[in-house]
């Protein structure tokens, strides 16, 4: 429970003011009982009864004065406040480019922050592995083109019976083989997705249209296929994500769907976005919740790695009673306002409490719309409650 005032600092706030216009000291002696003089007699008090779990006040008490009765009112729930995030990349929007040969880059043509297209060229590579390649491919062009006059050749003997059936097969066998090593060399070259650019020379072109965002590559620089980061990352920034860290007592009011506030630093940029994932794991040493929310950003506001301010937005189907905090008195474990009933009863309900904001309480249970309240002065009752203990 809240800490309780001592015995004469209690008597003292709760009925000294009771007999307005005498002295301290007057007013004391009257309140126990006692008679300054003979001719003086003193005010009819009444003390609070109690009974219970309630407090009796008699209609005309003093002890009015230090209480404010209320009506429980509706409102939306308190939502929790913004947490901090970060603007993140959509994996699925993102394309990673490297080399597909080992070479020397030649020339680059963008930076970072650079929009490009899908099949623009991004940088040059010189390299002897794709002259080598060049070379394989030009070689089975070669060898199909022989083994084709062979058979052509055979077939002619053949129909002039002059060679064996035999040989027009083996001859046919061998153009079958020469036609798969010249897919193989074709199908070698497709797959680097490059521009060709004389003998030694590609060009690394776009997958994808977008943005640049990372770029890991410098003119005249030694790349390799097997290096682990890509040399270039491109984006489209039409769509981008927010992770955000939520405190481990919010995530509960978060989930998949829910619409949340995403504002910059400073307020600047204010706009909507949804809930894609609550994580199911809390971090051990920072004590929040992983949330991905997804965000619309065609005009490009929201830069990647920038600091961002995620809140959610309130739900006007989330309805509490809220109450000033002054309403509730709790003792870590229990909280309980006092409710007002009948010729100055006030009796101390049980209460489940939500989130605190700003001096308001929202109540999630055990006080009802429209009931009468003691909205300042609980913490008084509460304490005349212990004492008659």
């Amino acid at each position: 429970m809240n800490p309780t005032p001592s015995l004469s600092s209690r008597l003292s706030r709760w009925f000294t003011t009771a007999s307005l216009g005498l002295g301290a000291v007057v007013t004391l002696g009257m309140m126990l009982g006692c008679s300054t003089s003979a001719e003086a007699e003193p005010p009819s008090i009444t003390a609070p009864l109690v009974k219970g779990d309630s407090v009796q006040l008699a209609p005309d008490g003093p002890q009015w004065q230090y209480i404010e009765l209320a009506v429980a009112a509706e409102a939306p729930a308190l939502v929790p406040l913004p947490a901090p995030g970060r603007v993140d990349l959509d994996l699925r929007r993102t394309a990673s480019v490297g080399t597909p040969l080992t070479g020397r880059v030649d020339e680059l043509r963008v930076r970072i922050g650079d929009r490009v297209k899908a099949g623009d060229k991004l940088f040059s590579v010189r390299s002897a592995a794709f002259a080598d390649l060049d070379r394989e491919l030009k070689s089975a062009e070669t060898e199909v083109a022989d083994k084709q006059r062979v058979a052509d050749r055979v077939r002619a003997l053949v129909q002039l019976q002059a060679a064996p059936e035999k040989d027009l097969q083996a001859a046919e066998s061998e153009l079958r083989q020469a036609r798969l090593g010249l897919q193989a060399a074709q199908a070698k070259r497709a797959s680097l997705s490059v521009a060709v650019d004389g003998d030694n020379l590609f060009w690394v072109k776009a997958p994808r249209s977008g943005t640049v965002v990372d770029l890991d590559v410098v003119d005249s620089q030694e790349v390799t296929p097997e290096r682990d980061r890509p040399l270039v990352r491109i984006s489209d920034l039409d769509e981008v994500l927010v992770l955000a860290d939520v405190q481990e007592s919010d995530a509960a009011a978060l989930s998949e769907g829910q619409a949340v506030s995403i504002s910059t630093q400073g307020g600047k940029v204010v706009r909507q976005g949804t809930i894609e994932r609550v994580s199911e794991v809390v971090d051990p040493l920072r004590r929040t919740v992983s949330v991905r929310a997804r965000v619309m950003n065609t005009d490009r506001a929201l830069r990647p790695n920038a600091f961002v301010e995620v809140a959610p937005v309130a739900s006007s189907g989330n309805i509490r009673v809220r109450v000033p905090a002054s309403a509730v008195v709790t003792n870590g474990e229990h909280s309980v306002v006092f409710v007002a009933r009948e010729a100055g009863r006030l009796e101390r309900v049980p209460v489940t409490v939500g989130r605190r904001r700003d001096g308001a309480v929202d109540l999630i249970a055990g006080l009802d719309a429209g009931s009468r309240y003691v909205s300042r002065g609980a913490l008084l009752l509460e304490n005349t409650i212990e004492l008659a203990d």
